[in-house]
């Protein structure tokens, strides 16, 4: 079942033993990140910090960070991901207007204003400029529409009141750029710490003109509750844990810092307008929900969204496509197939469809008796199954991923495509013992990898 909230969501987590609290004071610089972004590398429970050295608000890392959480978040069963979520995307249900009348705190412009202070943001890397916030889910008007776009920005903390924002993506981007053209201001409210069905709602992709609160609603199957913003011309999710509400001047300078980004390396992006920041507003008891970039839960995120493009065009196109997995620490840009034909223009077909999408940039197929989740396995196949000078397809300039470094101008990237598949029927048997005999093992097999 699908919770709602954060904080309920916490407390499901609490009762799974799925979520773990530390309450060693530890610093926002550095300290919390260090933590994070070991646990990151595999699956590890949500975390806690209780107590956060310079800061009341207690920080919640690594939420996401198993693709059973994720599950969990948007009310599906791991096995039917990308059976049911596809589907119920589709199920569009407009967000409800409520009156969120919980204890706040209001914290304006010229009364104790200073985000540096109030927001235990994290500085996650020893080259970043500054503490990023990187779970804000941002909105704003459309001025020629009125529809408000909406979506995940990372924003640079750079003083007591004064916010920096990348955006590069729609809907947001388009907007700031007809503000721009106008050289009007423009209104931003940010939540931070909210229902993690919306906040996986932020990152998908939405036709032009629709609120992404609508496609979470769909996934819900009931309406996501909103407010009116305190001090903007917004509406905004209820019940998140902070609220940051601000005005873009399109005429101010634009600059940018530095953050490791999901890709693992620093990267800074240009033309990165301020937000002046109006007011903050804290739950009673708030939360400060923070995520790594360079993790396991941002692979999480991205599997969801480069998977829900990729895997159902891909098995629909090619039904010979038993299966596809996204490579973990590629940030969606390396996958594996497995494919149930001996055709080989079938499997070529299917190789080079696979490099037509934007974010794949490598691409394996291999036989349906190959282990999709064994790395040692997929490296044996290539070992043994795959020839350069005639399983190798390359592609050049095509275009690539923004957070690739090593792409060039506008993004383009060459991509290779590894044909594991048997050369031939003879000769490539996988050695294994009988199948009755792997089924008798298996319980023991289970009990002895539990107690270990």
């Amino acid at each position: 079942m699908a919770t709602t909230g954060i904080k309920s969501f916490i407390q499901t987590l609490k009762a799974q033993g799925d979520l773990i609290s530390i309450v060693t004071p530890l610093d926002p610089k550095y300290e919390i990140s260090a933590l994070l972004s070991e646990l990151g590398k595999k699956e590890a429970p949500a975390i806690l910090f209780e107590k956060v050295k310079g800061h009341r608000l207690p920080v919640l890392g690594n939420l996401l960070g198993t693709r059973g959480r994720l599950s969990l978040a948007l009310g599906i069963e791991p096995e039917k991901l990308f059976d049911e979520f596809p589907k119920k995307i589709e199920k569009r249900l407009p967000p409800v207007l409520v009156n969120d009348a919980s204890a706040k705190e209001v914290i304006k412009k010229g009364r104790g204003m200073d985000l540096t202070k109030i927001l235990p943001a994290l500085t996650h890397y020893a080259k970043d400029s500054g503490p990023y916030i990187t779970s804000g889910f941002s909105s704003a008007r459309d001025p020629e529409t009125g529809v408000i776009g909406r979506g995940l920005h990372r924003m640079e903390v750079r003083g007591k009141d004064r916010l920096g924002i990348s955006l590069l993506n729609p809907p947001l981007a388009e907007i700031y750029g007809k503000y721009k053209r106008k050289r009007q201001k423009m209104e931003i409210a940010t939540v931070i710490g909210l229902d993690p069905l919306i906040f996986i709602a932020a990152i998908l992709k939405a036709p032009v003109g629709l609120d992404k609160l609508s496609i979470a609603g769909g996934i819900r199957g009931k309406a996501i509750p909103m407010v009116r913003a305190e001090n903007v011309d917004l509406e905004i999710p209820a019940f998140a844990e902070v609220l940051i509400e601000g005005v873009i001047d399109p005429r101010g300078k634009e600059e940018d810092g530095v953050l490791g980004e999901s890709s693992g390396y620093y990267m800074g992006f240009s033309k990165s307008p301020a937000i002046q920041v109006k007011a903050i507003t804290l739950r009673e008891n708030a939360i400060y929900h923070s995520i790594v970039p360079w993790s396991l839960e941002v692979d999480n995120l991205l599997y969801l969204v480069h998977g829900l493009d990729f895997i159902p065009k891909m098995k629909r196109e090619i039904p010979s496509i038993r299966e596809i997995r996204l490579i973990p620490g590629t940030f969606g840009s390396h996958a594996v197939m497995s494919l149930d034909t001996e055709n080989r223009g079938e499997i070529r077909r299917a190789l080079s469809l696979a490099l037509s999408f934007t974010n794949i940039k490598k691409v394996i197929g291999v036989n349906t008796d190959i282990n999709l989740q064994d790395d040692q396995e997929l490296e044996w196949t290539l070992a043994t199954r795959f020839q350069a000078d005639r399983d190798l397809i390359v592609m050049t300039n095509m275009r690539g991923q923004p957070i690739d470094p090593s792409s060039g101008d506008g993004f383009l990237t060459a991509k290779m495509g590894l044909d594991a598949t048997k050369p031939m029927l003879e000769g490539f048997e996988k050695v294994g013992v009988p199948e009755e005999v792997r089924k008798r093992i298996t319980p023991v097999l289970q009990k002895y990898v539990k107690g270990r």
